[in-house]
């Protein structure tokens, strides 16, 4: 509930702060007094519309802060986190706006930095205001919707379809995401099919190029390894020409006298196993050698398929990165993107079939939601109607009209906007275009009655509600806000003692002149202060009538 408001250099207003009671509180004083005053502080610290003409003369600064007690709406609390602001189950809401007359606002928000925006929302629903006011609700058509839906109490039938809603919305996302990256798919598809073919048909190995490149060195050279490795092994095994002892053949030599020395000199002992280690290592090289001389040759027509598959593969390396290393990787990456186009052509085809389900099952589930509304709104209408009557708007025409959304949402697939025709003979209109302030008022305090407790905005502030009403009719008014009042907190302006007298808080709005300026002051009434309020409001010359009417309208 709104628990205090403060308004300082408003207009009249240099510094006021109203303390509201939960129930109804109702705000009486002449014409003039600083009443609409007080309410467009409040519809300013909602967002509201703000000029730097607002401001009081000779000050530079308007200053609006409106505290809110716990507890709050759930949306409320959500739209806080949203805005990085937690509140604990005690702690209040604090809105404060700064009107600076360079033209610049600032915005807080239990005094953290806020924009207009963010207290518009809040303001919506916190506060719901009813008058010659832009922030009531009763401008906005999404409103009429939740108020019919409301009343109607369908809260699984919501709950289903928004379920359905989101089931249908998540798989439209991915489908579009999928779509997205899909985009040109044949031609990206054509491409990489291409070069995956490319690379697949000459299917290089790791290290196949070393492999090959060692290949052809050797086909290129094999006459000159051959000769060279006969030689060797003919130095090593045979001796050269067969006319000078061959290297094993003089290594015998070397053992024998080593053999000898070792006899004689046990410090050479180590020598002869060395010198046998050495022999038998020549021999396997002699012997290697040997092997292979005969199995190398000359194959002028591997070389020529070795050439050309290196070629081959090096043009492929240019082509894909430079190495066979980014080759391998560029290979990978293709196949990779080819599977995962692939998987998500066949996601998106799965995608396409249960978002067709899902939107069959929505069409159905906001069919049956529809048709709750209808039912619904001819019952909520004959209500309203009825409420009307006592209302001073007795030929007027309240009616509920449902139609098909351009463009569904979460609520639903219908539009749902309040009606009325004001006057015999006029065709139902929009309730902004043919309502005054006062009807507006009482066509909202018969909506939010016909809505009991089911209403989620926790203050109702109703300005005008007695325009052009009787005193009998004034007695209606006052009773059904008492009745409202116990399912929300009420704020009203009014010039009705039949109205103000129905109130569990009155709070007086004095306008006074002091050196030569005009302030807004304000009292709160209780006891004779009161009777004596509700008696002035009332007129007449017989004082002692009027507080004897006073009383009995108390009671």
């Amino acid at each position: 509930m709104l628990k205090t408001l403060s308004i300082q250099n408003l207009a009249t207003i240099e510094s006021i702060a109203i303390n509201l009671e939960r129930g109804f509180n109702v705000l009486t004083g002449e014409t003039g007094a600083g009443k609409s005053i007080i309410i467009g502080g409040l519809e300013l610290a909602l967002g509201g519309r703000a000029s730097s003409d607002d401001i009081r003369a000779d000050e530079n600064i308007a200053v609006v802060e409106a505290s809110f007690a716990p507890p709050f709406p759930d949306a409320v609390i959500s739209s806080l986190k949203e805005i990085q602001i937690e509140l604990g189950d005690e702690d209040e809401l604090t809105i404060r706006r700064e009107i600076i007359r360079s033209g610049k606002n600032r915005c807080f928000i239990n005094n953290q930095m806020a924009g207009v925006a963010d207290l518009k929302h809040l303001g919506e629903m916190l506060v719901d205001l009813h008058g010659q006011h832009e922030h009531q609700s009763l401008f906005h058509t999404s409103a009429h919707r939740t108020a019919l839906d409301a009343f109607a109490g369908h809260e699984k039938l919501l709950d289903k379809y928004r379920a359905i809603w989101s089931k249908a919305a998540a798989l439209r996302r991915r489908r579009n995401e999928l779509e997205e990256s899909s985009r040109d798919f044949e031609k990206r598809l054509d491409f990489l099919n291409y070069q995956i073919a490319e690379i697949e048909k000459i299917n290089p190995l790791p290290g196949e190029l070393a492999s090959l490149e060692n290949e052809e060195k050797r086909l290129a050279h094999a006459e000159t390894l051959a000769r060279l490795a006969a030689e060797s092994y003919s130095f090593l095994y045979e001796g050269a020409d067969y006319e000078q002892p061959s290297i094993i053949s003089l290594l015998h030599e070397v053992a024998h006298r080593v053999g000898e020395i070792c006899a004689v000199e046990s410090n050479l002992a180590n020598l002869p196993p060395t010198l046998e280690e050495i022999r038998v290592q020549l021999e396997d090289m002699a012997y290697t050698l040997r092997d292979y001389a005969g199995k190398i040759q000359a194959d002028p027509q591997r070389l020529d398929d070795v050439t050309h598959r290196l070629e081959t593969i090096r043009r492929l390396i240019r082509k894909h990165g430079g190495s066979e290393e980014s080759l391998f990787q560029e290979w990978e990456t293709i196949s990779a993107q080819l599977n995962k186009m692939n998987f998500d052509e066949t996601e998106r085809r799965k995608i396409e079939e249960k978002l067709a389900d899902e939107l069959k099952n929505l069409s159905e589930a906001a069919e049956r939601l529809r048709q709750s509304r209808l039912k619904a709104a001819d019952k909520m209408r004959k209500e309203i109607q009825t409420l009307l009557r006592n209302l001073a708007m007795e030929k007027a025409q309240f009616d509920i009209q449902i139609s098909p959304m351009e463009t569904p949402d979460s609520n639903g697939q219908d539009a749902v906007e309040f009606l009325l025709a004001a006057n015999p003979g006029l065709g139902a209109a929009p309730l902004r275009k043919v309502a005054s302030g006062g009807e507006l008022s009482r066509v909202m305090l018969a909506i939010k009655s016909v809505m009991a407790g089911r209403d989620a905005i926790p203050t109702l502030v109703f300005d005008e509600i007695d325009a052009g009403i009787s005193g009998e009719v004034s007695r209606h008014v006052g009773k059904m806000m008492e009745t409202l009042s116990e399912s929300h907190q009420i704020l009203c302006i009014t010039h009705h003692a039949a109205i103000a007298a129905r109130a569990g808080h009155h709070i007086a709005v004095r306008k006074a002149l002091r050196r030569g300026k005009t302030f807004t002051e304000l009292c709160a009434l209780e006891g004779e202060e009161r009777l004596k309020e509700l008696a002035h409001m009332m007129g007449g010359k017989d004082i002692q009538a009027a507080l004897l009417l006073a009383r009995q309208l108390m009671q």
